[in-house]
């Protein structure tokens, strides 16, 4: 995969906290078989350069916070049940900026996840369809 605004390690980070964010179960396919990190580099390569470096940061932020919390690794070093256990300290936080953060990140990993085309059909919306009657519509209609 060619990646423009993040490392392969950031690659890595995020698909760790897509994973651990969304948790995809069969018959979804797992975060590797999507394009959720590709999405998540193609947006950043848009986003201003403040905003790309803050989300960098937070990369960084979630692969080292298990260890804040007393876990005995980095985020992708711990299994699945240990990296949820992370979230749900992070969603519990006693500090509103920190559930704010968390929530900035989950939305961004959903969205990523979720908008891949495959994801989309498995869960019986077929966006291709859609453009495609929107045409046939306007078309039969006369609209430009």
């Amino acid at each position: 995969m060619s990646l423009s605004a993040i490392s392969s390690r950031e690659a890595s980070i995020f698909a760790c906290v897509c994973d651990t964010v969304v948790a995809p179960a069969p018959p979804l396919p797992p975060v590797s078989g999507t394009d959720a990190v590709a999405f998540f580099d193609r947006w950043l390569a848009s986003a201003p350069r403040p905003n790309r470096a803050g989300m960098r940061a937070l990369l960084y932020a979630a692969e080292l916070c298990p260890r804040a919390l007393g876990f005995r690794g980095r985020l992708r070093s711990l299994p699945a049940p240990e990296r949820a256990r992370v979230l749900d300290s992070l969603e519990g936080a006693r500090r509103p900026g920190v559930r704010e953060v968390v929530r900035l990140v989950e939305g961004i990993a959903s969205l990523s996840y979720y908008g891949d085309g495959a994801v989309m059909r498995r869960l019986g919306y077929d966006p291709d369809a859609n453009v495609s009657r929107a045409r046939d519509l306007r078309a039969s209609e006369g609209r430009p």
